[in-house]
């Protein structure tokens, strides 16, 4: 096992498995090895099928390439939303007609902007019973329309990047901010809504008040550091050492307004918490290596099958709407995308906790997915303060534990 310091106590970890010891002692104590021992085979079988089964769970569903805004940072290549290619309905329903071939539960109506086709959507909601979810900037979106959502139990994601008004409406549109702040009252505690935050140099200092602003509103915010998959967005990306430092505040912030009884909780860094108490667990699929894309999910657009929507535009990942059915059978290349290939990540202590993403983001920017992530010291950062909030007892301020229990139990 490696040991590392952290402030004033140690962790053990082994980085195979991620089983993990906190400790005050110079050594651990014996009775850990002795449990380690005991139950590493079986957390090596169980990390080995979480990290390399491919079953498809989730569908990204892009039924239209148009967007009614021109995000800075858009990992979508402006040649294709300039294109604008649509679904008519009869393709829509032919595609999640044979997604359930896969077995998909779930299928997020995503973008470019979804609710620019927004009758064919709630057509399909519908028509069909999967678990949906849907990710708009919310320009379009109605208070009709949220009643719509609402009475079908719709997973809701808004995008919203500051709490400064004129932050908010440079990075994502003119009236930005009073959209999303009509929306936050429109749905008015609805426990789906969630809002996904894209840190860049622009708003990273602002991520504190950002908990601050939404606490009380939602229950879950996505703060995504952004993705350099496009030039834009690697000119916006920000430090990650200083960005590490606010995001670390912001969890500190959301953190104490669940104490506080406005339980708010940061997606990402829940999920890194999950990688860590139970790492078998964890729902996002971006910190696992080989990461979600076309292993757990895909992203089916109207020109074609990708692994991810980070990987549109990148033809040769695409695959074409006619294979469907057989997409086992592709996407080897982001299968086969592990730590153990990464010369700086093949000794790192906390590999299989962080993944190394993005393989999109890191082949845009070198051709090759086999580098070290631009983001490599934000992670580690994150990591760190995770064991942190572990030391000081904070893990149900993060994650429930009660219900996790049911669902994840191993028997020594």
């Amino acid at each position: 096992m490696d040991l590392i310091r952290i402030d004033d106590f140690n962790v053990a970890i082994d980085p195979e498995t991620n089983f993990w010891s906190i400790f005050d002692e110079e050594d651990m104590p014996e009775e850990v090895f002795d449990l380690f021992d005991r139950i590493r085979d079986r957390l090596l079988e169980k990390m080995k099928k979480y990290r390399f089964e491919v079953e498809f769970k989730t569908v990204y569903l892009n039924p239209t390439e148009k967007c009614n805004a021109c995000c800075p940072y858009c990992y979508i290549p402006p040649e294709t939303r300039g294109r604008g290619m649509e679904m008519d309905y009869k393709t829509l329903r032919d595609i999640l007609e044979r997604v359930e071939t896969l077995s998909v539960e779930n299928v997020i109506f995503h973008g470019a902007e979804p609710l620019t086709v927004r009758d064919l959507i709630f057509k399909a909601m519908n028509e069909f019973d999967y678990n949906f979810g849907i990710q708009t900037n919310g320009f379009l979106l109605t208070e009709e329309d949220a009643d719509f959502l609402i009475d079908r139990d719709v997973n809701v994601g808004l995008s919203f990047d500051s709490h400064h008004r004129e932050i908010e409406d440079l990075l994502r549109g003119n009236g930005h901010y009073e959209k999303i702040t009509s929306l936050l009252d429109i749905f008015d505690g609805y426990r789906r809504l969630n809002v996904i935050t894209t840190i860049n140099k622009l708003n990273y200092e602002h991520l504190p008040g950002i908990v601050d602003f939404l606490a009380g509103k939602i229950e879950a915010v996505l703060m995504n550091p952004v993705r350099g998959t496009s030039r834009g967005g690697r000119e916006l990306r920000p430090d990650p050492v200083k960005s590490s430092k606010y995001f670390i505040e912001a969890v500190n912030r959301a953190i104490n307004h669940t104490k506080d009884g406005n339980r708010i909780v940061i997606g990402d860094f829940a999920n890194i918490m999950l990688g860590i108490v139970a790492p078998y667990s964890r729902v996002l699929q971006c910190d696992i290596s080989p990461c979600g894309a076309g292993r757990r999910f895909v992203s089916i657009c109207p020109d074609g099958v990708y692994p991810c929507g980070e990987f549109i535009g990148m033809n040769e990942f695409r695959v074409p709407l006619s294979e469907i059915e057989n997409l086992y059978s592709h996407f080897d290349s982001v299968r086969n995308r592990t730590v153990e290939r990464i010369g700086e990540c093949r000794d790192c202590t906390f590999r299989n906790m962080c993944g190394n993403p993005c393989p999109a983001e890191i082949y845009s920017e070198h051709g090759t997915m086999f580098e070290k992530s631009y983001y490599c010291e934000f992670y580690k950062n994150m990591i760190e303060h995770a064991f942190r909030v572990i030391r000081r007892g904070d893990t149900e301020s993060v994650i429930r534990l009660k219900s996790l229990k049911k669902m994840y139990e191993l028997t020594v």
